[in-house]
């Protein structure tokens, strides 16, 4: 839910980033003829790229640097980054343009690789969508460079879909941006005669957590046989959004109010609600009402004093017996309660105060009560002197997911 420079705060990722920027549902498939453009069709491609070996070693290091548990990863291949724009579905129906990254080990021809999809965590300017931004993540040129395909989605809202808010923390706006983006990814595979496996990882942080489960869900219920997941890796998201949003409307300090309006804001805008001005007291309503907007995702002087923030009619019912209708649409985006069958791990830190741990806790204990046996949690670990907050586990999430996923991928 939190971005890195944001809902993560900068930090240690700061060196990341400068570091890499240094280096060079309906189904999809083709339309049929005289049909109209479908659903994960790949629009073009940008820009592409080649990354040289260098600058996935340094990448790597970079990533050592920080505390992250590399000893898995090769850094054995030059890799091919790909800017694409794609066809994707919106949640009131409509067929836009979207776009992302695409990255894929250069190995001999007919040399078979693993497809990673990895979600990025909130977004509040556009120039940090992984299309957009200067600084290519150096956790996509790790794990590509050490022979995973690697798909990034902008996301609906981002990119080449600014026209409209980003549907943050809505599981079909999500889910749609993930699938679409993985179909798109395999006819750029096949244009360039790249050969995956089979297997398919998911893996994200925050936001990105959440469109990991969103789009595992999708898959599982509705695509299972043209998207079987090897392994899932959700982190920190928060699935439980009933709870989640009971927990960021109760505050009576809430130190990252920017993420409370980017809820709310995106609500309001997908659901057709346009009472910002009933949700939040002046000024801030006119603040969050011309934040995150066309792709200018602009942070206002917001307080962080939930009392000063919300309006007082809307927060008391909110959080007591009334707003049906903003609860209604808040439970339609819980993930939390259905049964996975895919390997999944929930990674979380037990101190995280942005997205909190119960996400993680009410997610096994509903999925696991719905018959599931898959899904296990995945304890952030870190130095004793750290707390395992959001920011904080990073590292550990990081060196969990290349633990777990490069063990289990075959064609590194």
């Amino acid at each position: 839910m939190k971005r890195i420079c944001g809902m993560v705060r900068c930090g240690w990722l700061a060196l990341l980033l400068a570091l890499a920027a240094c280096g060079g549902g309906g189904s999809g498939g083709a339309p049929a003829p005289g049909a109209g453009p479908a659903r994960g069709e790949l629009v073009s491609v940008t820009s592409t790229e080649s990354i040289d070996s260098a600058t996935v070693n340094a990448a790597i290091a970079a990533l050592v640097s920080s505390g992250v548990d590399t000893s898995r990863l090769s850094g054995a291949y030059r890799l091919s980054l790909n800017r694409i724009v794609y066809k994707t579905v919106t949640p009131d129906g409509r067929l836009i343009d979207a776009s992302g990254v695409v990255a894929y080990p250069l190995k001999l021809n007919g040399v078979r690789s693993p497809l990673l999809s990895y979600q990025h965590w909130t977004a509040l300017q556009n120039s940090e969508a992984p299309s957009v931004s200067p600084n290519i993540d150096p956790v996509l040129i790790a794990l590509a460079g050490s022979g995973f395909i690697v798909a990034m989605p902008d996301y609906i809202g981002y990119g080449a879909a600014t026209r409209d808010v980003h549907p943050y923390v809505q599981a079909q706006g999500l889910a749609a941006s993930v699938v679409d983006m993985l179909r798109a990814a395999r006819r750029l595979l096949a244009n360039n005669n790249v050969v995956t496996n089979g297997q398919l990882f998911l893996t994200g942080y925050s936001e990105g957590g959440y469109a990991t489960l969103a789009a595992q869900k999708e898959m599982e219920q509705n695509l299972a046989g043209e998207f079987p997941i090897t392994a899932s890796m959700p982190a920190a998201g928060p699935y439980d959004m009933t709870a989640t949003a009971q927990n960021i409307v109760g505050l009576a300090v809430n130190p990252d109010p920017e993420l409370v309006a980017f809820v709310f804001k995106a609500y309001d805008y997908w659901y057709g609600w346009n009472r910002l001005s009933e949700i939040f007291q002046p000024p801030y309503d006119a603040v969050i009402a011309a934040y995150l907007y066309d792709g200018n995702y602009i942070q206002g002087p917001l307080t962080t004093d939930s009392a000063a923030l919300f309006n007082a009619t809307f927060r008391t019912a909110f959080l007591g017996g009334g707003e049906a209708t903003v609860k209604a649409a808040v439970a339609a985006n819980n993930i939390h309660d259905w049964r996975p069958s895919a390997p999944t791990r929930l990674f979380h830190g037990p101190e995280d105060s942005v997205v909190p741990y119960f996400n993680a806790t009410n997610a096994l204990a509903a999925m696991t009560a719905a018959g599931s046996t898959s899904v296990t949690i995945a304890d952030c670990t870190t130095p004793a002197l750290i707390p395992r907050g959001h920011s904080e586990c990073i590292p550990s999430y990081l060196s969990q997911v290349i633990g777990w996923f490069v063990p289990l991928a075959a064609d590194l």
